[in-house]
């Protein structure tokens, strides 16, 4: 094993024990220091992620890490990294991650692919230690053991996806591996395509988040008796969808409003925690809970909630369930437009979503609406005006046209 790969692996561990040891700053300030090319005995952007997702390729293969199988509580991985978590995670459960390293790298800042596939590789490194029974520690030193470097680090250039670093014994040799992006498809291209668009569907935070919605539910969970989430629930499925809000017995006085939250203006910032002693009081959350009924992809019961007759597993690429996922967003974006909301108020966001230019005062737009459906990654304010990406425009403008409808 040449001394570039070596420093790669040892890198990653580092960066794993840092992150399972509640570290996040030490595993950001390894990241940090970790650039376009091997520089002071650190790997590349482009090593660090070859390495990881070989590596998960195997892992997910070898201890049969599918069907959600690997938690990764999204609130806990920097924004910039959720959409990539959720690419990678799809792709290792099918064995493709590492033949796809090459597209996720040309489509996303190389530092951000590094970070989440670090990401990944702690959380299915602890997964894997829970299903053997072992500490994290064991589980790495197995699976991922440290190697030794028989020279000085010197600056290096990047190691390119054609000459992956290896990830373990039992998962990489010292072959060349091509990274072939076997999600392209040359017949459907277009950045508004049918595969286009599901890609895009399948990225975004909110596809991250009912994923991880449905990590939570399980075979089934406990619901109130009114189909609600329990109070003690409240912090973990508000999490799915980048909210951050507690169940209590008695709720505090009000929390301050965020600047962002009443000027379009503003970038967007985070809100305090949202203390309340139901689910209803959040219409965020609820709207959430609401689509994935609506679209029957769970049911709830008297007792529970469970997967519904249509729950699919939305994977990287299924795209003959590009009908089902456009429905899915089209039916959050209405749910989060107008539950509870008063009417002219939901048409008038409706209205700003889809021309923004053609509403000249906004007084009345649902502005911490739009800042919901933009933290799940499916729109963007930009100067105080709303931005779709073509690929998911036709499912947005279609759930702010069924507002009006």
């Amino acid at each position: 094993m040449s001394d570039e790969r070596a420093r790669t692996i040892n890198t990653l561990r580092e960066i794993a024990l840092a992150l399972h040891g509640d570290q996040p700053a030490q595993a950001e300030e390894i990241l940090d220091g970790i650039g376009p090319e091997a520089n002071n005995g650190r790997p590349s952007a482009a090593q660090l992620s070859v390495v990881a997702m070989e590596s998960l390729d195997a892992w997910y293969a070898q201890n049969q890490l599918q069907n959600g199988a690997v938690r990764l509580i999204q609130r806990d991985v920097p924004r910039s990294m959720r959409d990539v978590t959720t690419a990678v995670d799809v792709l290792a459960s099918k064995g493709r991650a590492l033949r796809s390293a090459a597209s996720l790298l040309q489509r996303n800042p190389e530092p951000t692919v590094a970070g989440a596939t670090a990401y990944l590789v702690t959380a299915a490194l602890a997964t894997v230690a829970t299903q053997r029974g072992d500490s994290f520690d064991e589980t790495l030193d197995a699976l991922l053991p440290e190697q030794e470097v028989s020279e000085p680090a010197t600056p290096s250039e990047p190691e390119t996806a054609s000459e992956p670093a290896q990830a373990a014994p039992a998962a990489a040799t010292e072959e060349v591996v091509e990274v072939v992006d076997e999600t392209a498809d040359t017949s459907e291209s277009s950045a508004d395509g049918p595969q286009a668009r599901y890609t895009a569907i399948v990225e975004t935070q909110f596809m991250a988040g009912v994923k991880e919605f449905f990590q939570w539910m399980g075979e089934s969970h406990a619901v109130t008796g009114t189909g609600l989430p329990k109070r003690a629930d409240i912090k973990d499925v508000a999490a799915t969808v980048g909210i951050d809000a507690e169940g209590v017995a008695k709720k505090p006085a009000d929390e301050e409003s965020v600047a962002s939250d009443l000027d379009l203006t503003v970038p967007a910032a985070p809100r305090s925690t949202r203390y309340v002693t139901s689910a209803q009081a959040i219409p965020e959350l609820m709207a959430f809970w609401t689509a994935l009924q609506e679209t029957e992809l769970v049911e709830v019961t008297s007792t529970k909630i469970q997967p519904g007759k249509n729950a699919q597993p939305f994977g990287f690429e299924d795209f003959d369930q590009l009908d089902a996922a456009e429905e899915l967003v089209a039916t959050y974006v209405y749910q989060t437009l107008t539950l509870d909301a008063d009417d002219d108020a939901a048409a008038q966001t409706a209205a700003f979503i889809k021309d923004s230019g053609s509403i000249d005062d906004t007084s009345s737009v649902l502005i911490p609406r739009l800042r919901q459906l933009e933290s799940v990654g499916l729109l963007d304010v930009v100067d105080g005006s709303v931005e779709i990406p073509a690929p998911l425009r036709p499912a947005v403008t279609e759930g702010a046209a069924r507002v009006s409808a």
